[in-house]
Formats: structure tokens, C-alpha cells, sequence
């Protein structure tokens, strides 16, 4: 078999569940990862034979993307700003609207010394890009999840970037946070009535725990990182939420949080980032 012949029957085996700008972006990523070819090397490559041991690589990963598993997981690796990280299923795939949320912090906290620190860390995506932007930062994070935390730390040593991690379950009324200026969170934000419409990708294969908010009260997470922001006297709050019922949302804050609250769109127009100041 042809690399040529080979894309084709890559294409016809994952048409079905993909749409073909993402077909050709899987492609891609897979030629890299696989044969550790640019974009220009794998057409040029269209006429030479795949090697069996290729061959094996390439049905493997063809059969997790036909189950929908994210290409992530199954290269273990997620890009998130310039960072590289190590992703697996305990934790999620990074999303472009946490790098925004990053990005508004870095753009509102001009401080040269400033003490961050991440609720619900998963891979670690956020401490690491604060830490890789400003070195001189304390940053620190936690998560409910040992096994997220494990990952978190991977990252960080593989980066060489120092931040501080520790096991927390926020929502518990003894929880213990470090002292610091800045909360930044994505937390779990997702309705339960809302999993029919998660696609299997997320669904089948992403945890659970840090996509669901708690069915009682959707909101439960921020009002819980809000009250231990203003018990400990955090100067300011940044949140990442679901984009919807924002006016709800603000009014749930107004009745925690005495200071201002902003509200700021994502690149698709959504208001999708909370500033608690």
C-alpha cells in the first residue's frame, strides 16, 4: 500500500464521523505523529510504500478515532498557547477558551509579584501558561482528582516550570486554601440535562467528574470559590462558565462577591468569562 492509497482509506474509514476539515486535520496530525512528516513531507511521500510496522500504527489509531476517542489521548498530547502537554483520560483535553481565560488574566495582572492560584487544575494547562509568562509569580493549583494532579505534575517537571500543587475538594466545608492574591477557575459547569447533547468524543471518553456541575445546583462551584474569595480576602476572581444564563449568574454573585463583576466575551462573541474584582 501507497502513503497516497493509505490517506484515502483513512478518509473513507472516518468519514462517517468526522467533517472533512477536521478529517484532514486528524490526517495530518496522525502522518506527524505516525511518520514524523510535515504536511509538504507527506505529499511528497504520496507514491512510497508504507512499512508494515506503519501499516499496524495506522489501523490502531483509525480504530480509536472510529470509537470517537479524542486524537489527543491517543498520542497523549495536547497543545495549549506554545505549552506541549501530556493528556490522558484521567484528565480534559485543554479547550482554546481556557487559553482566552488565561490570556485576560495575563492582560489584567500587571503586578510583578502576585500569588495565583488554580481551582480544578486537571492537566495543569493554566498554572503552566501563568508560570511560563510570568516566572516570577507563585503559582500554585489544586484539584479533587489525585490521578488529574499526577498529570498536572508530569507536565510541570516536563516543562521544568516550579508550581505548587495540592489535593483540594473545594465544595468541602473544611477545605483549606493557600493564601493568595488571584482565583482563577474552569470548573465543572456542564448540565446534566445537557449530556445528549455532549458529543460521544467528550462524552464516551472524557472524566466526567471535571465536565458535570452537581445536578441540585449548576452554580455550586462558583458560588463555593466565590465565598472562600472573599473569606480570604483574594483580591480578584477569573472564571470560565458555560456562556449561558449569564444574568442569573451575576445576580448568584452579586449576593457573594461585594466588589465589581465583569463579564467578557470569547472569541466567538459568547459571555463566557466572569472577572470577580
Amino acid at each position: 500500500m501507497t502513503h497516497a492509497e493509505l490517506r484515502q482509506s483513512f478518509y473513507q474509514a472516518l468519514t462517517s464521523t468526522y467533517l472533512q476539515g477536521e478529517l484532514l486535520s486528524l490526517y495530518h496530525w496522525c502522518v506527524e505523529e505516525i511518520e514524523g512528516w510535515s504536511k509538504t513531507q507527506a505529499y511528497l511521500q504520496n507514491d512510497s510504500q508504507v512499512s508494515n510496522e506503519s501499516l499496524a500504527r495506522w489501523k490502531h489509531v483509525i480504530a480509536r478515532l472510529q470509537a470517537n476517542e479524542p486524537v489527543q489521548y491517543i498520542f497523549n498530547k495536547a497543545h495549549f498557547g506554545d505549552l506541549e502537554l501530556y493528556v490522558d483520560s484521567k484528565v480534559l483535553v485543554p479547550r482554546p477558551e481556557t487559553e482566552e481565560l488565561v490570556m485576560l488574566l495575563l492582560e489584567h495582572e500587571k503586578k510583578d509579584a502576585l500569588r495565583v492560584l488554580d481551582i480544578g487544575t486537571g492537566s495543569g494547562c493554566i498554572p503552566l501558561m501563568l508560570k511560563k509568562s510570568r516566572k516570577q509569580w507563585e503559582v500554585s493549583a489544586c484539584d479533587i482528582s489525585e490521578a488529574a494532579l499526577e498529570v498536572a505534575k508530569r507536565n510541570a517537571a516536563d516543562l521544568g516550570l516550579k508550581v505548587n500543587y495540592l489535593t483540594a475538594d473545594v465544595l468541602s466545608a473544611t477545605v483549606q486554601l493557600p493564601m493568595v492574591d488571584v482565583y482563577i477557575s474552569n470548573p465543572p459547569y456542564i448540565p446534566e440535562k445537557a449530556k445528549s447533547e455532549i458529543h460521544s468524543n467528550v462524552m464516551d471518553h472524557e472524566p466526567h467528574l471535571a465536565l458535570f456541575a452537581p445536578a441540585e445546583d449548576l452554580l455550586a462551584f462558583y458560588k463555593r470559590i466565590a465565598v472562600l474569595a472573599a473569606k480570604n480576602e483574594v483580591k480578584s476572581v477569573y472564571f470560565e462558565t458555560h456562556a449561558t444564563d449569564m444574568e442569573i449568574f451575576k445576580y448568584e454573585m452579586a449576593q457573594i462577591w461585594k466588589g465589581s463583576i465583569t463579564v467578557r466575551k470569547d472569541m466567538a462573541g459568547k459571555e463566557r468569562f466572569v472577572i470577580l474584582a
